[in-house]
This record gives structure tokens, C-alpha cells and sequence, in this order.
């Protein structure tokens, strides 16, 4: 599969850039352009000032990246940078102010609904009365968890027999009983597991009721296994700043600890809070001191995680500034007291923030023309003060970028002495950002030596192209894809992976170390081929490794893009292609989903489902395991972004729509392609942006979503939208446009479930544009632009910037025209902005993030709710729909950061809906015609479904453990003994609740769920 550089902007875009003067020379050209990008990208990444969207950089973007496209053979599907970039246009850019928000909105959520989230204190505890800031549950309705859990196929060009699950952000395995391992995850928590060593290892998550499932990295006390530390801010995707710490083995978890600081005058005085963490490790000798590495800086706490201090490190060259840190590493102790190095990069200029990975320059940064520069420090105090060995002059060279660390074992001498390693990024990480080779120091970290070395076994040149054919691993996305382990008990012994391959040298200590490829994301599809056989298969996107020793030998842990996978074999095994890597993901629901599309009990398919999925590719529920499966196949590989599913009625007729790195897909259901459960089953077909003379800011979008029009009398009639128009399908037709060139840039499309031809498309700048006229086959539609998304809040008679709303979402319509009113005057809109219209105030209370209009947008009411201590949690909200089988307009659901919530009174008092949903972002929501079946896709939490009138389907089935505290015990006896004949439809107390149902092809507990657990009594979940 190719990367469709071509989707992301129009190709017609037209990019006015201030007249500067240009080198000449075509490679000096290049680089002039490439700058002028990245000042234009990383501004628009970090600053919210920049607005909603911009098309001068997403040409920029598109001009230059593809001219440092990597030298390899079957490109990967997904894209890191344009992923970024597209998600910023989304969700814009949310402030440190706005995710200390955000924290103190979850725990008071967290509080208020406790009775309802995945863990509870006490069975008994459902029999009270609610008191103080926990409320009542709205009903006995209990979702239930439809995975992915695992995958008979996946297809991505070439059919392969896999399983993955979401990107992988920390590993941690317990130092004395490696049968215990954490998993920390971009989007879906923290899991661990009891039986690691088995085949497939029994995952739970233990991080449910966190208001933050986004992890950047996490740590064990060494001294104290059951204490864990966690970092809550991903990397490059949704942010945190956050801190929190578990004394019991995740079964519990105190309140977030922010982390900001100001550093000295003298390196710029910058005031910073962090947002992303990248390290988090505990002192072995004082496990009192905890350092966290982040974006802004390496932060240190000295009681326990209690609080945190900014740590300023001291930089080459006569001009001090602040720093951001990519990985820390211990390498030994004196006298009880620790030593460390770590790396990281430097900001640019003394009075600003370190640059964004990948991008590296800002206008009027001098001083980092070439990027990002890197460096590494060393501390012979506990972390407490740091040398830079750049400015000591003990590093090879000065031109890389981002450094990932891992060290050996230190050894017994005083001092101890360390071999430490280095992967190495280029410092230019915008244009070309490929890997620059390896260092290892031999002395903990003091001096360094280029170690690049030689790739033994290149990959099979297929056509003229190889994946992998030089120890350059990280390919063109060095600042992205990183991971280094070396094994404790041999410093020869070394893993590196990349965005593509893994390798391995076994003499990491010779003067010029010999590396193997010793894995390959896609070996099937003919280049993952080496001389005399095929490498084994690794996820593409390395992003953590780790190596550790048991009594049977090593073992090597490596998490990626698309989960765990794990080797016992890595150094053994000759030749290297015998390297044999088995993927640990069955069981794990971490997959960042940006869709759900479902069948419906009215059409007769109630058991089809599919999604879209950040890094890997749409997922289709597999039929043939059966009607209750969580198993879900790859049909299409990449970035998987819409889905929706269309059925007729009266025929029958069925066609599937997916839509994947800026592409539409579609499918035909037949018994040839096995219901569209097949890769080579999936057509492109694309809508044709306009013509740059009638639109000239129209053109493909990257991430594209579609809306389904059930009112139409045309069968299957599906919405999607480019840039700047909103285009129409029929069955198997051709899409067609039915608007003008809109003002703006499209966001989400919206259909009436009930009229036809009245459509909503959510746009750039606050407003939507509604049509009422679009019936039948007619393109002839006329569209209304409703003012800016905002209310008069101080009721000072103006609607001021800071009482106005950007980044819109849905629109939803009542199901009944309300008397009075024409179609399409009254609908209700939702936002997702962090921010108020002057990108500088977190949104208020009064405002929040749901409207109502009754005049086609030209003024609009919050809906929030009555301010009587029901209303809805002032967050970001995704998606919001209409009960359709309500005809009276008074049922609304919402699909929130932090979960679902339901009004039955017109949005006068919400409550949550549900029990069991983790707190996580509701991404995308499905209703049934006649409500008996609600389905949601959750970013990192995987497909969650609800019946409000019916007996569910099998889901997931549960571990035993109601309480999460990884113990069975009478807690958990006592909570299934209580709910004996109870099902996801029960309204009294107390609730099904799926981790007690245990076995079984139906949602219900019974005698055998007692059965099993009595026979499970005593041991782990």
C-alpha cells in the first residue's frame, strides 16, 4: 500500500510566501523551502493563535515532506506528521491551563459517578443511598466491551496472520516476578498481566477510572514493585502534564500531580508547564526521588511524587536555554546515591520553549537553522545537578537531534562503570528525519564513540526497492520511531527498531558493531526477505524496548504502533532470520478508534460492526466467528479514519464505506468476498474536489468522515465532504456535489434521520452551513452559513471573542419538526475547543460545549443544562445525536472526553449513561432507528455497545475481578453472588456488571459465573 501524499490539501491550494531572499542551487533551494515549512508547521502545532486550519502549511507540508521520502519498498500506510497536523485542525491545541481543566473536570467526574465507572470500593456500596458528590445511576443499562480483541487476518496490500492492538508507550516488568508486566498505552490506560510467560497472557486494564487514559510513560519502584508511577500525556497525540501514583499495583491511584516551573534568569526565565511526558523513572537507591522527562524540561520530586521541581540543565555555548528530555537512564550508585544520564534536545532561543519534534525552527530562531539540536547530560548526584557532555566536548559529533538511551548493568567497581548506547536521530528532523547512526559509552555516560557499524543481512531488493538496507532504522521518521534496549546480562547485546525493522548486534563492544534485521512490519508482501529466509513479524512504529533476564534465558520486549511483541529467542537464534516474535495483544482493547459504523436490529444486521483505527487500518467483525465475536480483521491497512455501514430496508441492499489515509473505500457485501471480511474486497472511490477556478480552496482532506441520510428515498445515500464542498452517494453511484464552494473548511457532516435532504456540515471559524432543500437526487441545495457558535454570557447585550466557539463537531436534528418551525431551524451543535475565540481563555462554565439554535443559527442558547448540579462536564463533545425513536425531542445523547451522557429532558439536566464505560473520549456514536441499540468508538478504549431495551449480545468476557483490585477474593464473590440473573437490561439495583460475567455465549450472570470463580478463589484475574 502507497501513501496518498496527494489527499491531505487541495492540490490547487495557492500559497502567497513573503518575498525573502532565496538561494540558489537546487539542493540549497530545497532546504531554504524546507525551513520556511517547518517555521510555518511548528507554529501552527503549538501556538492556538494560529487558527483552525491553515493552507499555507499544509501545502508547505506537502511540498517538501515528500522529497525526504526514505529509500524503502512497501511504505507504510500511516503518517505521523500529516496525523499531527490533521488532528491539530480537529481538536486544536489544548494549553497547559486547559488540561489542569480538563484533570480537575475528570476527578470530580470520577467522584460523582463512581458507582458507575469500572471499579467500585464495595458491593455493599450499591445497596446505599448516594450520598455527598456521588449521584444515582440513570438507569441499570450496562455497556458492554466489543473489543478488538483479536484478529484471524489482517490485510495491508498482502494478507498476514496477526494480532495487534494500540500504540505502546511504556513497558515495566516486575523485577522479581517477571510473570507480572504493565503495559502503558497512548490512549487506552494501563493493563497488566499475572501470566506473562503463557502464550497469550491474560490482559486487564487497571487505569479505568483515570480522567486521562493518554500515557506518555510510566515506572516500577524498584525497591517496592507494587508502587507505580505514571506519566499522563502522550508524546506526540493527546497531551496531559499530569503525574499519578499507585501504592497497590495500579488497583488504586491518588490525585494527578501537575508539573511546572520557572528556570533561572540567566537560561531565559521561562515559565513552563508540561503537557507531554516522555520518562519517567524511580531512584533504585532512593526511591524518594522520582525524575520525569518531558517536552519542557526534566522535572524531579524528592518526596515520593508528592511534587515536582524544575530541573535547569546547563547547555553548550555562552547562551543558556531550556530544554526538553527524550529518555534517562540509570548507570549506577556511590555511596548510595544514584547517577544517571539522559538526553534530550535544547529550545532554540533563551526566551522560548524547546521546538516541536519533527519540526525544530520558529521565525526568528537563529539558532536552530539546522533543527533540533541534541544533547546528553550526566549526574553523579541523584539528579540533582547535570553536565552536559556536548559542552564538555565528549560526543562525537553536534549535528543529531533526538537521542534515545539504554544502558546496561552497572557494574560492582566504585565508581560504578556503565555501557550505555545511543540511537541517534538527525538534527534536521523536518527535512529527512532519518536516523544518524549509534554511540555507546563505555564510562556511564562521560565519553561517547560512533559506533554506527555495518547491517549484515539488507533486505531483498524487490523491484528495484528494499525496506531495509542500511542500519538507518528509523527510516524518515527518526523523531517519531526510536526504541533501544541492551541486555542486562551482556553489554554486547543490543535491540534497536525503527519505523519499519528491527535489529540486533551481539558485538555491541567491537569498534564497528555488526547489526542484523531481525524483524519486518510486513515480511509477507515479498520485502521482508533476507538471504536464505523471512524475517519474523514486528508492527510498524518501534516506540519502547526493553530486555529483560529470567531463569530460562533472555527476553525481548518490544512496543510499537501496534502493541507488544515479544522475542525469547532474539540472541540465540542463527541465522537471524530464525529470530522468532510472537505478538502478546489478544485481550488488549487499546485501539485509538476514530469511527464505529453498525448494522441495526431494524435492517435485520444487528452483529455488523467496523471502525477505523489510528495506525491500523479499518476493522471489520468477523462473521464467521460469530454473531457475538470481538474478533475484528484489518480489510484495509494504515491510518483508518470514517466508517459507515448502509442497508435498505426493503431490498436489502448493502454497501460499506471505509476511508483510510484520504481515500474512500467502499465494499459490496456478497458471499464471493466473504460479507466484505476480505481485503481485496474494498474499492477506492473517491469524490472529485472542484476545480480550482470555481473553488480554489477545495481538495482532498486527510482524515474523512461520512454521515448517513436513513430519510433519503434514494437507497444507501451517504455524505462525505472535501475541503470546501459536500458531495453525495447512491448505492454504487457516483459521489456528487450538492453545495457551493463553501467559506471555510468542512469538519463533520450531520443527516436528519427522519426528513430528507436536511444536512449539516460543521465548519472552520465556529459556524456550520444547514440545507432543508436537498431532497431525492436534486444537487440544486441551498445552504444557510449560521453565525459564529457562541451566547452573550455577562449579558452585556455583545457576543465577544471570549464568549465564542471554534472547532465545531456535530450537528444533530430533531427527530420531529417542533411546531412552529421550519426543518433545519432548530438543531443542536457541539465543539471541541479547548479554548474561546480569543485562543486564550479556557472555555467557561457558562458557556460550555453544547448549543441549541431556533432560527438556523443566526443566535444560539448554551444546553448544558440548568445549572441544578445535573449538567453536563464543561469538556469537549465529539459527537451528539438525537434519540431517534423519541419523537417528542426530549431524549439527546452526548459523546464526551470523558464518556457518554444522556438528557430525557431537552438538555435541562443530563446525567451519564450507563455503567461500566471507562473515562474515556467518545470519538463517534451509533443509533438504531428505533433506539434499541446505541454503539460507540472511544479514542483508545476500543467499540463499546449499549442495548437501552434489550439484552445485549456476548461482549468481552469478564475476569472475575469486580473490584480491579487483580485479587479474587470475597469482594468479588459477594458483588457476582448479588447480581445473579441480572443482563445489561436490568434497572434494579444492583447492575450487571460485565467483569462479573465470567462464561457463557449471552450477557447474564449465573450459576456458572459463581462456578468459575469459586474454582478461580484465591488467585489472580
Amino acid at each position: 500500500m502507497l501513501k496518498r501524499h496527494r489527499r491531505l490539501i487541495a492540490t490547487s491550494t495557492v500559497v502567497v510566501v513573503a518575498v525573502v531572499a532565496v538561494p540558489s542551487g537546487a539542493s540549497a533551494y530545497k532546504r531554504w523551502k524546507a525551513r520556511n515549512a517547518r517555521t510555518k508547521i511548528s507554529h501552527f502545532l503549538k501556538d492556538p493563535s494560529a487558527g483552525e486550519v491553515s493552507p499555507e502549511v499544509l501545502q508547505e507540508l506537502m511540498a517538501t515532506r515528500g522529497e525526504a521520502e526514505p529509500e524503502q519498498g512497501e511504505a507504510e500506510g500511516d503518517d505521523a506528521m500529516r496525523r499531527r497536523v490533521a488532528s491539530r485542525m480537529l481538536w486544536g491545541v489544548p494549553t497547559p491551563e486547559v488540561m489542569e481543566h480538563r484533570a480537575r473536570v475528570a476527578y470530580r467526574e470520577s467522584r460523582r459517578w463512581e458507582k458507575t465507572l469500572p471499579r467500585a470500593r464495595a458491593p455493599w456500596d450499591w445497596f446505599a443511598e448516594p450520598s455527598g458528590a456521588n449521584k444515582a445511576v440513570v438507569s441499570g443499562l450496562s455497556w458492554v466491551n466489543l473489543g478488538p480483541t483479536n484478529a484471524n487476518f489482517q490485510f495491508n496490500g498482502t494478507l498476514y496472520n496477526e494480532v495487534d492492538s494500540g500504540r505502546i508507550s511504556g513497558i515495566a516488568v516486575h523485577p522479581v516476578d517477571p510473570q507480572v508486566v504493565y503495559l502503558a498505552t497512548s490512549g487506552g490506560g494501563v493493563w497488566k498481566t499475572f501470566n506473562f510467560g503463557t502464550a497469550n497472557p491474560t490482559w486487564a486494564p487497571v487505569s479505568e477510572s483515570l480522567g486521562n487514559l493518554a500515557i506518555g510513560a510510566m515506572d516500577l519502584d524498584p525497591t517496592n514493585p507494587e508502587t507505580l508511577y505514571v506519566g499522563a500525556g502522550d508524546f506526540v497525540d493527546t497531551p496531559g502534564g499530569h503525574v499519578v501514583k499507585s501504592e497497590d499495583g495500579g488497583a488504586t491511584w491518588g490525585e494527578p500531580v501537575g508539573l511546572s516551573g520557572q528556570y533561572p534568569a540567566g537560561s531565559g526565565g521561562l515559565s513552563v508547564k508540561a503537557l507531554r511526558i516522555r520518562a519517567v523513572k524511580v531512584d533504585p537507591a532512593n526511591p524518594s526521588v522520582v525524575l520525569v522527562g518531558t517536552e519542557v524540561g526534566l522535572f524531579r520530586s524528592t518526596n515520593a511524587g508528592a511534587s515536582f521541581t524544575l530541573v535547569d540543565l546547563p547547555n553548550s555555548g555562552t547562551v543558556q536555554k531550556s530544554e526538553s528530555v527524550w529518555s534517562i537512564v540509570y548507570t549506577g550508585a556511590v555511596g548510595g546515591v544514584s547517577r544517571w544520564a539522559l538526553s534530550g534536545t535544547y529550545a532554540c532561543a533563551a526566551n522560548l520553549p524547546p521546538p516541536e519534534p519533527g519540526l525544530g525552527q520558529e521565525a526568528g530562531e537563529v539558532g536552530c537553522a539546522a533543527g533540533n539540536p541534541g544533547d546528553i547530560w550526566t549526574s553523579t548526584d541523584a539528579g540533582a545537578t547535570w553536565s552536559s557532555r556536548k559542552a564538555a566536548g565528549t560526543i562525537p559529533s553536534t549535528l543529531v537531534g533526538r537521542i534515545t538511551l539504554a544502558a546496561g548493568t552497572p557494574s560492582s567497581a566504585t565508581p560504578p562503570v556503565t555501557v550505555v548506547y545511543a540511537q541517534l536521530g538527525n538534527q534536521d528532523e523536518y527535512y529527512g528525519s532519518a536516523g544518524a547512526g549509534y554511540w555507546r559509552s563505555i564510562n556511564s555516560g562521560t565519553n561517547w564513540t560512533s559506533i554506527t557499524g555495518t547491517l549484515a543481512n539488507a533486505t531483498t531488493s524487490v523491484n528495484g526497492e528494499r525496506d531495509c538496507g542500511s542500519v538507518n532504522v528509523n527510516d524518515a521518521q527518526a523523531w517519531y520511531n526510536a526504541a533501544i534496549a541492551v541486555d542486562p546480562a551482556n553489554d554486547n547485546n543490543v535491540l534497536v527498531g525503527g519505523m519499519l525493522c528491527g535489529l540486533r548486534t551481539r558485538n555491541g563492544l567491537a569498534s564497528s558493531p555488526s547489526w542484523e534485521n531481525v524483524s519486518h512490519w510486513l515480511p509477507s508482501s515479498g520485502y521482508g526477505q533476507v538471504t536464505g529466509g523471512t524475517l519474523d513479524y514486528v508492527h510498524a512504529d518501534w516506540h519502547r524496548a526493553l530486555i529483560v533476564r529470567t531463569a530460562t534465558g533472555s527476553v525481548a520486549l518490544a512496543g510499537t504502533d501496534g502493541g507488544l511483541y515479544v522475542s525469547r529467542n532474539l540472541f540465540d537464534a542463527t541465522p537471524a532470520y530464525r529470530v522468532a516474535w510472537d505478538g502478546q495483544n489478544r485481550g488488549i482493547v487499546t485501539h485509538l478508534s476514530y469511527s464505529v459504523a453498525s448494522g441495526d436490529p431494524a435492517t435485520g444486521n444487528p452483529y455488523l460492526a467496523y471502525t477505523g483505527l489510528q495506525d491500523n487500518g479499518t476493522r471489520f467483525r468477523d462473521p464467521s466467528a460469530g454473531p457475538l465475536s470481538t474478533t475484528f480483521n484489518q480489510v484495509i491497512g494504515g491510518d483508518g479514519f470514517g466508517a459507515v455501514a448502509a442497508k435498505n430496508p426493503v431490498s436489502g441492499a448493502t454497501i460499506y464505506w471505509a476511508s483510510v489515509n484520504g481515500s474512500s473505500e467502499y465494499c459490496i457485501p456478497t458471499a464471493a468476498n466473504n460479507q466484505c471480511n476480505a481485503g481485496t474486497a474494498w474499492t477506492t472511490r473517491d469524490p472529485t474536489p472542484r476545480s480550482i477556478s470555481s473553488c480554489s480552496t477545495d481538495g482532498y482532506q486527510f482524515i474523512i468522515r461520512y454521515a448517513l441520510a436513513p430519510a433519503s428515498p434514494n437507497p444507501n445515500t451517504v455524505l462525505t465532504a472535501t475541503n470546501s464542498s459536500i458531495h453525495r452517494v447512491s448505492g454504487t453511484g457516483n459521489w456528487q456535489v450538492i453545495s457551493p464552494c463553501l467559506t471555510g473548511y468542512t469538519r463533520l457532516l450531520s443527516a436528519s434521520p427522519t426528513i430528507d435532504g436536511l444536512y449539516a456540515v460543521s465548519m472552520s471559524g465556529g459556524r456550520f452551513y444547514v440545507t432543508s432543500n436537498c431532497q431525492g437526487s436534486t444537487t440544486n441545495c441551498t445552504w444557510t452559513r449560521t453565525s459564529v457558535l457562541g451566547f452573550d454570557v455577562n449579558g452585556n447585550g455583545t457576543i465577544a471573542l471570549d464568549e465564542q466557539l471554534s472547532y465545531t463537531t456535530q450537528a444533530a436534528f430533531p427527530p420531529t419538526t417542533p411546531q412552529g418551525t421550519s426543518p433545519g431551524d432548530v438543531f443542536v451543535a457541539a465543539s471541541v475547543a479547548p479554548l474561546t475565540g480569543d485562543n486564550a481563555t479556557v472555555v467557561p462554565d457558562a458557556l460550555g460545549h453544547l448549543f441549541i439554535t431556533r432560527d438556523r443559527g443566526t443566535t444560539w442558547a448554551p444546553l448544558h443544562g440548568n445549572g441544578t448540579g445535573h449538567d453536563l462536564p464543561n469538556v469537549g463533545i465529539d459527537v451528539v445525536q438525537y434519540d431517534p425513536s423519541d419523537l417528542t425531542n426530549r431524549t439527546l445523547y452526548v459523546g464526551t472526553e470523558l464518556g457518554v451522557y444522556r438528557s430525557t429532558d431537552a438538555g435541562e439536566t443530563w446525567e451519564r449513561f450507563g455503567s461500566g464505560l471507562p473515562l474515556a473520549r467518545v470519538s463517534d456514536m451509533f443509533i438504531s432507528r428505533t433506539g434499541a441499540l446505541m454503539r460507540v468508538a472511544t479514542y483508545g478504549r476500543g467499540l463499546w455497545e449499549l442495548y437501552p431495551s434489550a439484552t445485549a449480545e456476548k461482549g468481552v468476557s469478564g475476569n472475575g475481578d469486580w473490584n480491579r483490585d487483580q485479587q479474587l477474593d470475597f469482594v468479588d464473590l459477594a458483588a457476582a453472588a448479588s447480581r445473579l440473573g441480572s443482563d445489561p437490561s436490568t434497572t434494579a439495583l444492583p447492575h450487571y456488571d460485565w467483569n462479573s460475567d465470567m462464561t457463557g455465549t449471552v450477557n447474564g450472570i449465573d450459576s456458572a459465573d459463581l462456578s468459575e470463580l469459586l474454582n478461580r478463589m484465591g488467585g489472580r484475574p
